[in-house]
């Protein structure tokens, strides 16, 4: 039996924020959505009719805090920044323009655990998903 190699993992997933890689990145989660329009009129007999309305994308980022690099100045609640987020070093979601709507910033005296931050961000514009016609070229900042 042959092993598996065609599944994908987050261990190369990376994010970088106005060209400045995110250092202790843990995790990232996009929601890519489309709105939509529906109705029914005299020609769709009784059945409802739809077309694509507005494309958004919302997500978030986690990470370990890394005191070389303080995120919370990376990850301002109200900036606008640029987003890449890469799934390995050549496939990326490319966001010319985010807006970072909260920053989470957990310190747990009792447990005394590494201290974790959240960020989360709604898309500003259009985005790319990797391979997309048309998306920003980008690379990997080491």
């Amino acid at each position: 039996m042959a092993c598996s190699t065609t599944a994908i993992s987050g261990r190369l997933g990376k994010a970088v924020v106005d060209d400045a890689l995110v250092l202790r990145l843990t995790q990232w989660s996009i929601n890519p959505t489309a709105g939509e329009s529906a109705w029914a009129d005299s020609d769709s007999a009784g059945y409802t009719n739809r077309k694509t309305a507005r494309l958004d994308c919302t997500g978030s980022i986690e990470g370990k805090f890394d005191t070389g690099t303080p995120v919370y100045t990376q990850f301002v609640a109200g900036d606008a920044v640029q987003l890449v987020l890469w799934q390995d070093a050549t496939l990326y979601w490319a966001f010319p323009c985010v807006i970072i709507t909260g920053f989470n910033f957990s310190f747990n005296q009792d447990s005394q655990e590494v201290v974790g931050w959240s960020a989360d961000f709604g898309a500003d514009g259009i985005f790319y998903r990797p391979g997309q016609v048309g998306a920003p070229s980008e690379t990997l900042p080491t």
